[in-house]
């Protein structure tokens, strides 16, 4: 039996600084916060071209925050995702973030939105477009989100 590759990324936790290439070139992610049973919650950095220094990438602004299965999404992706380091998360990234649930009617309308915390679910009336929208990325949807925010 022929020896393969182990893909998996080592077991992942908050700070974890994760370089990947995407078509406009390399961009970084951050994991937040990893709460089984969900997904990695995990901030896109803008990317800063002054330094390579791990503790300014980790500093730099957050262009969004999503969920997304990296340990298994690497594996898919025949390690596509790398370990650079481990850095202080921004203190606006610190606490679980918060994000909206559209309810949409049979023709896919918003009826109304939910929020989500990580613990429970909230109504609200109107939607919150500061809170990113509560969805699992699949790696290509989350490799394209990467590349527009580098161009």
């Amino acid at each position: 039996m022929a020896d393969t590759p182990d893909l998996t990324l080592p077991t992942l936790r908050p700070g974890d600084v994760l370089a990947v290439d995407t078509p406009s070139g390399p961009a970084h992610v951050q994991i937040t916060h990893v709460r089984a049973p969900y997904p990695d919650v995990i901030r896109a950095i803008r990317p800063i071209r002054s330094t390579d220094r791990l503790e300014d990438v980790a500093a730099a602004p957050t262009a969004f925050v999503t969920m997304v299965e990296l340990a298994q999404a690497n594996a898919d992706q025949e390690g596509r995702f790398r370990r650079v380091g481990n850095a202080p998360i921004p203190a606006e990234n610190q606490t679980y973030p918060r994000f909206r649930i559209a309810i949409r009617n049979r023709a896919g309308e918003t009826v109304y939105w939910w929020s989500w915390d990580g613990e429970g679910l909230s109504f609200t009336t109107v939607e919150d477009a500061t809170l990113p929208e509560r969805e699992v990325l699949s790696v290509a949807r989350l490799i394209d989100r990467l590349a527009a925010v580098s161009t």
